[in-house]
């Protein structure tokens, strides 16, 4: 039933495939699908059924409901079906049931990157997105590549080990210039921000580019800036901007006593455009997740955001910006004329592409990011990186 409620339907197996699954299971086991392999299965019996039912070519994906077996543990039958899920070219989501019994499998699987979920309903909610998501990549074979091909990871990964080299540590939010430069490297336009420590350093960067800007407090320890009273905008000025120096920083000393202070970052002023949002996390099952939706100080008030897995085609970012109220808004909306669209698909591709790219960072947010009119791009206003507590987890980023 949930199958079908997510628009799937139970393949028909060939009678080869029923004759085969005949050949190892229990006269008693139930050759149709659903097959019912009965509670004395072995993992072998696991394994090989589901390579015989893999290879049927009405099988377009699996979803393997385990009980805790009781003639072995079902980290066994887990340790024996991930090599045949890992050679398979279909989607494969498990089912795992029975609490404590099972927790050896579940690391198993969380270990691979196995889909895994407790009810079969979830189980076969995320087979429905898997199955979508490689129905909607078959459909865009040959006419867009999944990967970009005019992005510089080298050039990413050396801002990223500099920082490491520095004394950076799994878990720590990146500093605004490494993230900027892995932005630029990924061609995501990011408007000049330079650091200042000093109030006269800051007025002197105002100057070099150019009135009005913004003074955004500079520290690894301060996520949310705006909260802390760290961010002044539209200073026009030298006098406002070496006043906001002492505003800002005395904003977060008071907010965050503990936090670590390096001055001030100087940034040149988007003051038009549609806000929107784009970011990125990483699933421990799925990978990296776009996100895409209503950016600025809406996000959390109007929860307008969809998500797509990445690398993404044309055709996903599109269909974020179908399914967002932020996204059709582009279009167009009473006094608000036309944004530019193509600008919001190409960054939110680009930053899918460095986020399947860089699977240790963790989260990666661009908020907001400043729409201007159709043909005159977009700018991420405000950026933010963390780096994943646990990595590496035995292997380094796939950009090297």
């Amino acid at each position: 039933d949930a199958l079908e409620g997510h628009g799937l339907r139970l393949a028909e197996l060939l009678p080869e495939t029923q004759t085969a699954l005949r050949a190892i299971l229990p006269p008693d086991a139930s050759v149709r699908n659903p097959v019912d392999m009965l509670a004395a299965a072995t993992a072998g019996q696991y394994a090989q059924s589901l390579g015989i039912l893999l290879d049927d070519p009405g099988v377009h994906s699996v979803m393997v409901v385990l009980p805790p077996p009781p003639m072995e543990s079902a980290g066994g039958v887990a340790r024996a079906l991930i090599p045949i899920i890992f050679a398979a070219g279909k989607p494969v989501v498990v089912a795992l049931m029975g609490e404590r019994m099972i927790q050896e499998a579940v690391e198993y699987f969380r270990a691979a990157r196995v889909p895994e979920y407790r009810f079969p309903e979830r189980a076969a909610s995320a087979l429905a997105v898997l199955t979508e998501r490689a129905r909607k990549v078959s459909d865009a074979a040959g006419e867009l590549p999944l990967r970009l091909p005019d992005t510089r990871p080298d050039e990413a990964r050396r801002a990223l080990d500099d920082w490491r080299a520095a004394g950076g540590a799994p878990g720590e939010f990146l500093p605004f210039e490494v993230v900027g430069d892995m932005l630029a490297a990924y061609d995501i336009p990011v408007p000049r921000a330079l650091p200042a420590a000093t109030v006269a350093e800051a007025v002197d960067l105002a100057w070099q580019v150019g009135f009005p800007v913004a003074l955004k407090v500079a520290s690894p320890d301060i996520v949310h800036k705006t909260e802390v009273g760290g961010v002044l905008l539209n200073l026009t000025g030298p006098d406002e901007v070496a006043a906001g120096f002492a505003t800002v920083t005395a904003n977060a000393r008071a907010a965050a006593p503990a936090a670590r202070l390096d001055g001030v970052h100087v940034q040149r002023m988007v003051t038009s455009g549609q806000e929107v949002i784009i970011g990125a996390v990483q699933d421990p099952q799925f990978g990296a997740v776009v996100m895409f939706g209503s950016g600025g100080v809406e996000v959390e008030g109007l929860r307008d955001v969809e998500f797509a897995l990445a690398p993404l085609t044309r055709g996903d970012a599109t269909g974020l910006l179908e399914r967002t109220w932020a996204g059709r808004r582009l279009a167009g909306f009473r006094n608000l004329p036309p944004a530019d669209r193509a600008a919001v698909l190409d960054m939110i591709r680009r930053l899918g592409q460095l986020a399947a790219d860089f699977p240790e960072l963790a989260e990666i947010e661009l908020n907001p990011v400043r729409v201007l009119p159709d043909g005159e791009g977009a700018f991420a206003v405000d950026v933010r990186a963390r780096l994943a507590p646990d990595w590496p987890p035995g292997g380094r980023g796939l950009s090297e």
